[in-house]
């Protein structure tokens, strides 16, 4: 017959402190004993997170710095990653460049998962993320990036399985695909620019690619996919959004192969393919919006160009 709380399991106490905040765990258990101080000090997932509303008592959050696995920060809030040892899922919305100047390996050395969400420009504090070369990145997510610049300093990423970026062109896609040997999943904006088609080294770990196409970008400057395509043998699944004007759509795009020979020519083992077809209402009154017949019709003909996938999917989004 149990008396005492002390005389339940520790795997019962696991069980309870899951129902806890970080910081009302640690207020309600810590240094009680020190059977307690152990149990809280094995844990591998704790949470904390914090937002404008803590940025006058940072300070209260130091005695959990050293314990916390996942931080959350949510607004421009001030704070020393250094005390956050044992880091190892790291999200970070609207952050201040202080905070960003903070990502490397001195302050986060375990750090597997990154997300950075911004209204801001960070692609300077994006460029840190590759040469300091965190050595158990898994997954990197970083939105609202303007375009990357290559950097002799970026060294490879081994452990990096999952990227998610903002805009690139073809020369830093190359420099990726060099640096992360075994991407499973790359997710980026494709940018045009004035480099070159050239060669790059084949990457066979690489087995979803998810491209965005702006809305600027029109359908006859598709021709370098040739070289994003040309590289990756062994995808597996193909995600395209395309975003275009209602007033640029045109009789072009019944004619257009939706890359259907770039798919026959490169990706034989593509088994899924989703393209996204993003219409923008035109502000020009003067251009009516697509008549829903032509819309079918556009999508009728992707379909029969690669009426030999399996799993091939065309959504209009309107």
């Amino acid at each position: 017959m149990i008396t005492q709380i002390e005389c339940l399991s520790n795997e019962l106490f696991f069980e309870i402190f899951e129902y806890f905040n970080a910081q009302d765990l640690f207020q309600a258990f810590y240094n009680l004993n020190s059977r307690f101080n152990i149990l809280l000090q094995s844990l591998h997932n704790l949470s904390l997170s914090l937002n404008t509303s803590h940025s006058n008592e940072i300070h209260r959050y130091d005695y959990l710095a050293p314990y916390i696995n996942i931080l959350i920060i949510n607004g421009k809030i001030q704070m020393n990653l250094n005390y956050f040892t044992k880091i190892r899922h790291l999200i970070l919305l609207q952050p201040t460049d202080e905070l960003l100047q903070q990502l490397n390996i001195n302050h986060l050395p375990y750090l597997e998962h990154l997300f950075i969400r911004s209204i801001n420009r960070i692609e300077d504090n994006c460029n840190q993320i590759f040469p300091n070369g965190f050595p158990d990145l898994k997954s990197c997510c970083i939105y609202k990036t303007g375009l990357l610049t290559i950097s002799l300093s970026w060294i490879q990423m081994f452990s990096l399985r999952i990227l998610k970026i903002g805009d690139i062109d073809l020369l830093i896609y190359k420099s990726i695909l060099s640096s992360c040997p075994n991407l499973y999943l790359f997710k980026f904006t494709r940018i045009i620019s004035d480099n070159k088609s050239f060669d790059i080294i084949k990457h066979i770990h690489l087995k979803k690619l998810i491209i965005a196409i702006p809305w600027f970008e029109e359908l006859f400057e598709d021709c370098d996919m040739n070289s994003y395509f040309s590289c990756i043998p062994n995808l597996e699944q193909l995600i395209i959004h395309r975003t275009n004007e209602s007033k640029s759509i045109n009789e072009s795009f019944l004619n257009s192969d939706w890359y259907g020979s770039l798919i026959n020519s490169y990706l034989s083992l593509l088994s899924h393919y989703t393209y996204y077809f993003h219409i923008l209402k035109s502000s020009h009154r003067r251009y009516p919006f697509p008549h829903q017949n032509f819309l079918d019709k556009i999508q009728e003909h992707f379909y029969n160009v690669h009426r030999h996938l399996p799993n091939c999917r065309f959504i209009i989004d309107i």
